[in-house]
């Protein structure tokens, strides 16, 4: 009698979900973080022309939002991808010394348009549904691509999926500075 299982359930790429959870995790621990604070004190600008934390918070969805739409868009031309290079490799290294260098960067025109008021609730049912596409996204993605480029940075050029992760956690990091250190002068 034969008693396999066959599961219909696709696993994502060990390395692509470390990064996933990495992710989800710091995003986890940020929004229980704010949970508690007002939505006028997070709405709360710093300064004229500076974004409060949610504004802020807003962006990281966006941003991520938009990177999704991008591969997504790409993925369904099925055209060819670029092989990942030496090159693409150094610029996405470049990328991450710069965002962790702590300083301050002009967000992109298409990723910085964020609402004057945002509930932190609405962020994170926003985040969430983003993350859920993310999930799906890496879970399908078909191991032939994962050494290609599908994402094309603005700055940095093309990077493959786990770049584009890398990418994502380090700008994560790079805001979460900001964030933690505005909560502090709020909070005095």
């Amino acid at each position: 009698m034969n008693t396999a299982v066959y599961s219909h359930i696709q696993l994502m790429n060990p390395k692509l979900e470390e990064k996933y959870l990495r992710l989800e995790k710091c995003r986890n621990m940020l929004l229980d973080e704010l949970e508690g604070l007002d939505d006028a004190l997070l709405n709360s600008p710093p300064a004229e022309g500076k974004w409060s934390i949610n504004q802020t918070m807003a962006h990281l969805v966006l941003v991520e939002r938009r990177m999704l739409d991008y591969v997504q868009y790409k993925l369904k031309q099925q055209e060819a991808f670029p092989e990942a290079s030496f090159s693409q490799g150094l610029k996405s290294l470049l990328l991450k010394l710069a965002l962790q260098s702590g300083k301050k960067f002009k967000a992109p025109d298409v990723v910085a348009t964020v609402p004057d008021n945002i509930a932190l609730a609405t962020l994170r049912q926003e985040w969430d549904e983003v993350r859920f596409r993310l999930e799906d996204l890496l879970t399908e993605l078909p191991v032939h691509l994962l050494n290609k480029c599908l994402f094309k940075h603005p700055v940095a050029g093309p990077l493959t999926m786990f770049q584009t992760l890398t990418f994502v956690q380090d700008h994560f990091n790079h805001h979460l500075r900001q964030i933690q250190q505005q909560k502090q002068r709020l909070l005095v």
